[in-house]
């Protein structure tokens, strides 16, 4: 009964050039002399090292409190390192919440805060007291069952909005098959893991990790260094050290060959593809640079060569990218990725191995050499001009176990390095032929194509798991049952909530749904008539936008403006007009049944119709008839964004059924919605 329209504007820009002799590429010259400086440095007798930067350009200036501790496995406790993050900052044993929080607003502050770490930035003039702020909540925590049951609470209702996103099913499985279960990068938080984290169980974590012998205190910014060391060794001398923790980390070891995990998604509308193998690399090792050109050549952006083959040569994608990552405590990954359309998955593996053995087996060219090159040193420069930059990497160096002139000589290690180096390391850690590449899709769609994938001659070989990472057989093809189709599918629904009859006999259908959004009331209006539909969204009684469509097109009207949708936009909303849009459905000859699904614990069908910008599915029991949930998925201008949409606890208002508790889509997000009111024909109509 509603749609959400999501318009995107690209800005864009030019930039004018001199007039010079293109007919010759221009000869490097040598590597810009780069003086970072040294920041203050000193130790307090707890342990915790503190490095200053004092730059006066700008009356402002930044804390960052961060402890160098090992990845930590929780285990069973999933979710107790978010639930530490989340409960620090809730003020301190010495100020309420309230109180912290209107401190910290009045002076245009900002103070952050994870389960290892904290942040703070203001105007200088306010610096000494944000810095006291930040010590307090970070050293005197304020740990209550209250805020404990509000987090956790929070915690758990993200935990279930991401409980079918394709993307985060992905992330979870990519991690738990690259590292395992037991690994701290492979284990995940779940809804089990974080129902048996208890306050107590905070606290303790908190105690364990939270020791000023293992972190680092930096600040930056327009600051007298000589009065803030004594406030730092007043603020932070008496925290007390502790014995640091050394959790044992398992050894990794990658798969004997190429092979294929297929993560079954029934309810995926594009696939999330990775090509993925573990590494040794850390940031001091001398392969370092060489890895960091030859990541910049195959997917560091859109001048490298997976994107210039998946999306502007192929178009299977948006963007394809690789990223390879360095750990000093455990192996961390080389990973090559896409999220591709259905119909292309098979290829897109195909196209990511390919490209991935093509940097093994040649040597790079002289021009993308150069450009990955100029790029780093781009950003390297760009980097140095601020001041926080000093600080970071002074950091780096002291925890990274760098050498002095790490950054100093940064410019000079990008540019020594090679072709030559580009391809050893490539061959080195680019280990396409011990490879995982994980699929998650939806198996209908994809499974027959992807089984079929050779790799050097040979077929690659397909494991099955679940968006858990749990090992499944092969998920099996949908058949319908005999005389099950989209149109009586779509019939069923229409007989359950009335029938054509009930319907037809109404001119106008005004239904209200309500929700409370950050403290003010949301309602969602929808109007439809038999050649019309109108939606409207207030917050706090005020009209925020209204979307009108008809045969004339569609439009959105906001504080006096008139927008035109897109014609693509506007002709997949006119596909649906209507009292309900099933009535129009059962006309569209592209509705397809495109599975059976489990949604909220009921059977469901899936039917799918893809119009010129939009792809709906809409999820309708196969035993009560009625409609469960619609997915929409919209793509505009390279941009893609998914809006889902549940209907639940049906009654019945004068001859029609309508779900009296829905979802009202806002952006990216959704907010839980119930019924307002319902006008039919003019006329208000309560629930029998």
């Amino acid at each position: 009964m509603k749609k959400t329209i999501s318009l995107l504007l690209l800005l864009l820009t030019f930039t004018a050039f001199a007039q010079v002799d293109r007919s010759q590429q221009p000869q490097p010259g040598p590597a810009p002399v780069i003086q970072l400086g040294e920041p203050e440095r000193f130790t307090l007798k707890n342990g915790l090292t503190v490095l200053i930067v004092e730059n006066n350009k700008l009356p402002r200036a930044s804390v960052s409190l961060s402890l160098d501790n090992a990845p930590i496995a929780e285990g069973e406790l999933a979710g107790v390192s978010a639930m530490t993050a989340a409960l620090l900052g809730k003020g301190s044993t010495t100020i309420d919440k309230d109180s912290f929080n209107e401190e910290v607003d009045f002076m245009g502050a900002t103070i952050n805060f994870g389960s290892q770490s904290a942040n703070a930035s203001s105007l200088s003039r306010y610096f000494g007291r944000v810095l006291e702020l930040m010590a307090d909540a970070a050293l005197h925590p304020n740990f209550t069952q209250e805020e404990f049951d509000k987090e956790r609470d929070i915690l758990l209702d993200g935990i279930k909005s991401a409980e079918k996103s394709v993307t985060t099913a992905a992330r979870r499985v990519e991690n738990l098959l690259a590292y395992g279960k037991d690994h701290p990068y492979g284990e995940y938080v779940s809804k089990e893991s974080v129902e048996r984290v208890s306050l107590a169980d905070v606290d303790a974590f908190y105690k364990r990790y939270f020791l000023p012998n293992n972190a680092y205190l930096v600040i930056v910014g327009d600051v007298d260094t000589k009065g803030l060391k004594k406030q730092v060794k007043k603020l932070f001398g008496k925290w007390k050290k502790g014995a640091i923790s050394n959790d044992v980390i398992p050894e990794l070891s990658n798969v004997n060959s190429t092979q294929i995990d297929f993560v079954n998604m029934p309810n995926a509308v594009q696939t999330e593809v990775s090509v993925q193998n573990t590494v040794s690399l850390r940031k001091k090792d001398a392969d370092y640079f060489p890895l960091l050109i030859a990541n910049g050549i195959l997917g560091g952006g859109g001048e490298a060569r997976l994107f210039l083959n998946l999306r502007e040569d192929k178009g299977y994608t948006y963007g394809s990218y690789s990223r390879m990552g360095n750990d000093k405590y455990t192996a961390s990954r080389f990973r090559a990725s896409a999220s591709v359309r259905n119909a292309v998955v098979d290829s897109s593996v195909v196209e990511l191995l390919y490209e991935i053995n093509r940097m093994k087996n040649e040597v790079v060219s002289d021009e993308e050499l150069n450009r990955a090159k100029a790029k780093y040193v781009g950003s390297f420069v760009r980097a140095v001009e601020q001041p926080s930059t000093v600080a970071a990497y002074a950091l780096e160096i002291e925890t990274e176990d760098l050498p002095d002139d790490f950054y100093t000589t940064y410019l000079e290690s990008v540019n020594n390095v090679t072709k030559e180096d580009v391809q050893r390391v490539a061959q080195k850690y680019f280990l396409v032929d011990q490879a995982r590449v994980v699929v998650t899709g939806k198996a209908s769609e994809v499974l027959d194509n992807l089984e079929k994938v050779q790799f050097n001659g040979s077929a690659v070989p397909v494991s099955y798991y679940d968006k858990y990472g749990n090992v499944i057989d092969r998920p099996a093809s949908f058949e319908l049952p005999d005389g099950v189709s989209a149109q009586s599918i779509l019939a069923n629904y229409i007989d359950a909530i009335g029938g054509t009859d009930a319907i037809n006999a109404i001119r106008t259908l005004e239904v209200s749904y309500k929700a409370n959004f950050m403290g003010n009331e949301l309602e969602a209006i929808s109007i439809n008539t038999i050649d019309e539909q109108k939606q409207i969204v207030k917050m706090g009684g005020n009209v925020l936008a209204t979307v009108i469509v008809n045969a004339a097109g569609a439009k959105v009207e906001q504080m006096g403006n008139s927008m035109d949708l897109p014609p693509e936009m506007a002709a997949d909303l006119q596909a649906v007009i209507g009292i309900i849009p099933e009535l129009k459905m059962m006309e569209n000859e592209s509705v397809t049944v495109s599975g059976i699904e489990e949604i909220d614990g009921q059977s469901a069908y899936a039917l799918e119709m893809k119009g010129q910008s939009t792809t709906t599915t809409t999820y309708y029991a196969v035993e009560s008839g009625l409609k469960l949930k619609q997915t929409t998925v919209t793509e505009m201008m390279g941009q893609t964004q998914t809006q889902d949409s549940n209907y639940n606890d049906y009654k019945r208002f004068g001859s029609l059924l309508i779900p009296t508790s829905t979802n009202v889509p806002l952006g990216p997000q959704s907010v839980d919605a119930t019924l307002g009111a319902v006008t039919i024909n003019g006329e208000a109509v309560n629930p029998e």
